[in-house]
């Protein structure tokens, strides 16, 4: 994500400050397609993102029908104790999301990869004069 801002950054100032102006050329497209690129990985961050909110959500939701169920509804012994099990195993188990079973996603990791992203795009903008 980096390479494809900070590329599509210079060629786009190198591309105005030339006596030329933004005509499109070869490095125009480059430009146009480093910024898709960019887009691309931004819109699978936040398809990421989504998921895992949808999936915080619905864990919610299940523990809000399950506590529904045991203050309004007149329920046996048996399916109580059986659904008392399932709202102590969702409420004990966390929910983990893996890239590849090598990195655990999570907020702090997608916050991190943001802030570097904007910081290199920063320093690197700095230097090109």
């Amino acid at each position: 994500m980096i390479t494809f801002a900070n590329m599509s950054a210079r060629i786009i100032i190198e591309a105005m400050g030339s006596e030329t102006g933004f005509i499109f050329g070869v490095l125009e497209f480059t430009a146009l397609s480093s910024l898709m690129r960019l887009g691309t990985c931004a819109a699978v961050m936040i398809c990421v993102v989504s998921y895992c909110e949808r999936v915080y959500r619905q864990r919610e939701r299940i523990l809000t029908i399950i506590d529904h169920l045991f203050i309004s509804k007149m329920i046996n012994a048996e399916t109580r104790k059986s659904m008392n099990e399932l709202r102590e195993l969702v409420q004990s188990r966390t929910i983990c999301f893996h890239m590849a079973n090598l990195v655990v996603i999570q907020y702090s990791l997608l916050v991190s990869v943001a802030s570097v992203v904007v910081t290199y795009t920063i320093i690197l903008l700095q230097s090109i004069k």
